[in-house]
């Protein structure tokens, strides 16, 4: 196996989020010592694979990245990332950031794992929490983002696919 095969095989990418997973898990241990994290880290830890995975699948084509893509990734990442330390109203950053990695062409363990996640989320979300408006507009940007990267960026993927045409076509 070539080294590009090795550091963006599954397994590895697996590991990384495994190790993300739990570097997450003993910051916020060391920043709150005393205090119940079950129903933080039920909400957060699960999303840290499908982001690792993204991230990964993002860095491996990284070269062949256009502008938009790489504008719309970020800023799909940011709200995403100020939801969860700010204060963006009205949109869930967990299920655009998912939408957005299910829907944006990508590596199969980026869509498979947040594609699980999602369905966690929309679980809490309807149900538990009652909340329909945040993740319903999380949903509409994530699509609209991910359709503008499908069909406005290069043409290496083919129509209705979510996987790229192989470097050789």
């Amino acid at each position: 196996m070539r080294r590009n095969e090795i550091v963006f095989h599954p397994v590895t990418v697996s590991v990384f989020a495994l190790f993300a997973v739990l570097g997450y898990a003993a910051w916020m241990r060391s920043r709150f010592p005393g205090g119940d994290l079950s129903n933080h880290y039920f909400y957060v830890l699960p999303i840290i694979v499908p982001f690792v995975a993204f991230l990964f699948s993002r860095a491996q084509r990284f070269r062949d990245a256009t502008v938009l893509e790489l504008s719309i990734d970020t800023l799909v990442v940011v709200v995403s990332i100020m939801r969860m330390i700010g204060h963006v109203p009205l949109i869930s950053g967990h299920a655009l950031f998912l939408t957005y990695a299910i829907a944006r062409p990508g590596s199969r363990l980026t869509r498979i794992t947040a594609a699980l996640v999602m369905l966690q989320v929309i679980y809490l979300k309807f149900f538990i929490w009652h909340d329909l408006i945040t993740p319903v507009t999380g949903i509409i940007l994530g699509v609209a983002a991910a359709f503008i990267v499908r069909w406005y960026g290069p043409r290496r993927y083919a129509p209705g696919s979510l996987t790229p045409f192989p470097n050789n076509e």
